[in-house]
């Protein structure tokens, strides 16, 4: 099969940069928490100023994600999770909603953010129960894992039509045909448009090493658990993504996990029953 003027990754990264870009609320949130000086009221200031974003998050904050009583301001919500934590939260209420116009004959928008979904709230049930720090950006990075998916389909759809074909064919994984093509994959892709967005490097770390967390120099342990989180989801068909084959496990960095196999069933138990009532959130306008 052959493919012609194939971009680098540089060049899709700049071009989408032209397109789409985080909100401007997130920007300035951002800014506003890496400033030593600023005081929570600015920063309850920053996402009040948006209201469709106070809602989401709202709304987050009041899911089955958590378990709060009744929380009715953000003022409230920073003080009970943080401002990074808000921060990360705000990214991901904005997120579903920056990539329009994605042809269903690439992608079934609806399934694909239903998986990337999923795959954010195992990640973060994942985490929880490993008791790791800042289980937030495991719900975030869960959730972006596979938005270099998105990027291929809005930058050049007539490639990700043939590497599909190609993967269907030839029974590769979609990652293995972009690499060959692309000389990179979503995976790489995704993670170098957040870092170009300025999103933390400990959640776009774990977007680009998803599929190769043994890879990742800064957050293997972290990028893992994403990875299984991904698998696990692909496997209980939870939505669909691009890749048409189950992705391999990395059964060396899945194994320095320690997690019990007796755990898997509990943590996807307790992720069926808070996906229905965060789907509907974040997804109601996707």
């Amino acid at each position: 099969m052959i493919f012609e003027s194939l971009p680098t990754l540089d060049e899709i990264v700049v071009n989408t940069n032209t397109i789409c870009s985080p909100p401007l609320s997130y920007n300035r949130l951002n800014d506003a928490i890496n400033h030593p000086e600023t005081t929570i009221n600015e920063i309850v200031q920053i996402i009040s100023e948006d209201a469709g974003l106070t809602a989401r998050v709202l709304k987050l904050v009041n899911s089955p994600l958590y378990h709060f009583s009744k929380v009715d301001s953000i003022g409230r919500a920073v003080t009970l999770l943080g401002t990074k934590e808000i921060r990360d939260l705000a990214l991901t209420a904005s997120m579903i909603q920056a990539f329009p116009g994605i042809s269903e004959n690439l992608l079934n928008m609806q399934m694909y953010w239903s998986h990337s979904v999923a795959c954010g709230v195992v990640a973060r049930n994942i985490a929880t129960y490993l008791r790791e720090p800042s289980i937030e950006r495991f719900f975030v990075a869960g959730i972006l894992h596979d938005i270099g998916q998105l990027v291929l389909c809005a930058s050049v759809p007539e490639i990700v039509k043939k590497m599909t074909k190609e993967s269907i064919e030839k029974g590769k994984t979609l990652c293995d045909v972009e690499r060959e093509h692309l000389h990179f994959d979503h995976s790489g892709l995704g993670g170098a448009l957040l870092k170009s967005w300025g999103i933390p490097q400990n959640i776009y770390d774990l977007v680009e090493y998803h599929h190769n967390p043994s890879l990742s120099l800064m957050y293997p342990r972290d990028a893992t658990i994403v990875h299984v989180a991904d698998i696990m989801c692909q496997a209980l068909s939870y939505g669909i993504t691009a890749e048409v084959r189950i992705t391999s496990l990395d059964e060396d960095a899945y194994d320095s996990l320690n997690l019990p196999t007796s755990s898997i069933a509990t943590i996807i138990q307790q992720s069926e029953l808070q996906l229905k009532g965060i789907s509907s959130i974040l997804l109601e306008d996707a």
